[in-house]
């Protein structure tokens, strides 16, 4: 059994690759960073740093990699059972004409053996609107092929892996929590369902898929914008802090009441999730940056994201949602000059006013009172006032 990982960063790495490598695949990962790339194919393997209490470190050995821009990357999708990705939101539908080229390859190889692709990223459904790009490209006539014989499955993928990890005697060493969710929607497979290590088969993704969203999204990317306005630069550090923990806490118990009367959950349960995720934050070893946490703000304040969405929910059911409100305030603070989300985001408040990006960015509705609600928690964060 073969599999194709585009995308050999962190989350390729010490995520995707490990139990692709752990269920018996013959993994390629593929990438634009030709230092990555070499690397891997000089030494055929790498290393996963599990932190914790009683760290330790496991070997992914058997791996070879090939530049995405390398004409034999091509057989390679041919041949490959499984492809999947870890590029980032705003990239994968860049694969959309590579993965299309290989395909018709392989249709025209004569081949009859099934492909699923499963495009791990952060983002509700992303399986399914690569699929729409991939027919974009794919002539008509195999439009049908491609639907009995390959699968675009969406994914809700969860491991807190470490960014920039300055190791130049191992360039390759990824450093990550032992958890790992790994969640695909069992009706979009093609042949037989593969046997992935630690990978859930559910018939309904998108109450786990919002589940995600609404708790770990929503809990980690508060910590951040708060975390960042009392000068906090890690989520264990600002997340220690009862100030910000209560905040991060009563946010994610608000999105989690529209979850359990959405989607059934159980009450119970869920608090458990939460304090699960919760108690992840708290991993003194995971000291995760803020500023990259809460990098792209303006995606992060669309309706459809991890603030605005639960927000909705709330609105919806009539539930409390001072915590979501002060979160959303607290994005609105957000500043880094290495982010060009943010740089707009700034200027646009700073030019128009925090009620054109409510209105326009994140569309709420302009005879809302939650809109002065959070204009007021701006300011009082903007002052750094607690309450």
């Amino acid at each position: 059994m073969q599999a194709l990982h585009f995308g050999a960063g962190n989350i390729g790495r010490g995520f995707i690759g490990q139990i692709l490598v752990n269920s018996g695949f013959n993994l390629f990962f593929s990438d634009i960073n030709k230092k990555i790339i070499d690397a891997i194919n000089f030494f055929n393997e790498y290393s996963i740093k599990i932190l914790g209490d009683n760290s330790f470190v496991e070997k992914v050995k058997n791996v070879q990699a090939i530049h995405i821009h390398d004409d034999k990357i091509l057989s390679v999708i041919e041949n490959s059972d499984i492809i999947t990705t870890a590029v980032g939101v705003n990239t994968v539908n860049s694969l959309a004409n590579i993965l299309a080229t290989g395909i018709i390859q392989k249709i025209r190889s004569g081949k009859k053996k099934f492909l699923n692709i499963m495009a791990c990223e952060n983002a509700f459904r992303c399986s399914s609107e690569l699929k729409k790009h991939v027919l974009s490209f794919l002539p008509k006539r195999y439009h049908q092929y491609l639907e009995d014989n390959i699968g675009f499955i969406d994914t809700v993928v969860d491991r807190i892996v470490l960014s920039d990890i300055k190791n130049d005697n191992n360039i390759l060493l990824v450093e990550t929590e032992e958890f790992k969710e790994f969640i695909c929607d069992i009706n979009q497979f093609r042949g037989s369902v593969p046997n992935v290590s630690n990978m859930q088969l559910s018939t309904n993704l998108n109450a786990y898929s919002e589940r995600k969203l609404f708790t770990l999204n929503t809990g980690h990317v508060i910590t951040a914008y708060v975390g960042l306005i009392y000068g906090y630069t890690n989520v264990f550090d600002a997340i220690s802090d009862k100030f910000i923990y209560d905040i991060v806490y009563g946010a994610m118990c608000e999105s989690g009441n529209v979850l359990i009367s959405r989607y059934n959950f159980e009450k119970i349960i869920h608090d458990k999730y939460i304090r699960a995720i919760l108690f992840r934050f708290k991993n003194p070893y995971l000291s995760d940056d803020l500023k990259r946490v809460g990098r792209n703000p303006l995606r992060k304040l669309q309706k459809n994201d991890r603030l605005i969405k639960p927000l909705l929910g709330t609105l919806e059911y009539h539930f409390s949602n001072i915590n979501l409100v002060k979160g959303i305030a607290a994005a609105l603070c957000y500043t880094n000059i290495d982010d060009n989300e943010a740089i707009k985001l700034n200027d646009l408040i700073k030019n128009k006013g925090v009620d054109h990006v409510l209105l326009n960015i994140s569309c709420l509705c302009a005879k809302s009172s939650i809109i002065h609600l959070i204009k007021k928690h701006f300011y009082l964060f903007k002052k750094k006032i607690c309450i």
